[in-house]
């Protein structure tokens, strides 16, 4: 447990300054390392995903990938297009796989996270770089706190069958977690960048977003559990695979990407 926990810590340690020297690349604006970090996430994903669904790597993780990469590329100035290629790319791929459901499903799981994450980027909107930050601030914080309130606390199991070591007070946790990071981070970029940010709204949000991060993370697990796998690849030491550090990023893209739509559409105002 300690080795696999020090693991994890050495992990974190070395992909977080990556992943946010990615974003963070251009003096605040999002840059091509934004987009390849994405793409590459996405390519990732698909080889996880058919290994994970057919123990196997063929033609059909390279569509997926393929598919992933053009996506993150185009995402932005053609939703509708996006939209179409992941379509056609779920078809060819349940045809040629012999009319395998899940595995189709993959190329949604993945492209549509992706396509938000692009969207959220590249949104004419002030500040689209601190949104990415903060929605990585509650994912991560929300894994946290889950993982320690969890830990120290136990008690009631949140969902036994699917993922017996997550409890209620790991979702209490990971939700003051992500509120109380998504008050300082708020409240540091309004104080010495000007933004005008919602104190209220943003940390309100972020407890609506751990919840739904912590139904992505399940979903995953539901998954995992019926393929009978432990992790989604072992690609990072401590952690498993990427889908094991993305899942609840899956689920929380679309929804801020759909808030940030309606505020484009004037419907929401953040």
């Amino acid at each position: 447990m300690k080795s696999n926990l020090f693991l994890r810590v050495i992990s974190a340690l070395v992909l977080a300054p990556v992943v946010l020297a990615a974003i963070l690349y251009g003096d605040g604006d999002l840059g091509p390392t934004y987009n390849i970090l994405v793409a590459t996430i996405g390519a990732l994903m698909a080889w996880e995903w058919e290994k994970m669904v057919s123990k196997e790597t063929s033609i059909i993780a390279l569509i997926m990938a393929v598919t992933s990469v053009m996506i993150v590329f185009m995402g932005a100035d053609y939703p509708a297009t996006s939209l179409i290629m992941m379509l056609l790319a779920a078809l060819i791929i349940y045809f040629i796989s012999g009319k395998k459901v899940l595995l189709s499903f993959g190329t949604f799981y993945i492209g549509i996270p992706l396509m938000s994450m692009v969207y959220i980027g590249y949104i004419n909107f002030d500040y689209s770089a601190d949104i990415i930050l903060w929605v990585l601030f509650v994912v991560w914080a929300t894994d946290i706190g889950g993982y320690v309130f969890g830990k120290s606390i136990g008690g009631p199991k949140l969902a036994p069958k699917i993922s017996p070591k997550k409890t209620w007070a790991g979702l209490v946790g990971g939700i003051v977690s992500a509120c109380l990071v998504t008050y300082e981070f708020v409240s540091f970029m309004n104080l010495h960048y000007q933004s005008n940010m919602s104190i209220a709204f943003f940390v309100g949000t972020s407890a609506l977003l751990a919840v739904v991060s912590q139904v992505g993370d399940i979903f995953e697990s539901s998954i995992k559990r019926y393929l009978n796998i432990k992790d989604s690849s072992n690609l990072i030491p401590g952690h498993g695979g990427i889908f094991d550090r993305v899942d609840g990023l899956l689920f929380v893209a679309p929804v801020v990407a759909l808030f940030l739509l309606l505020n484009n559409l004037g419907i929401l105002t953040l």
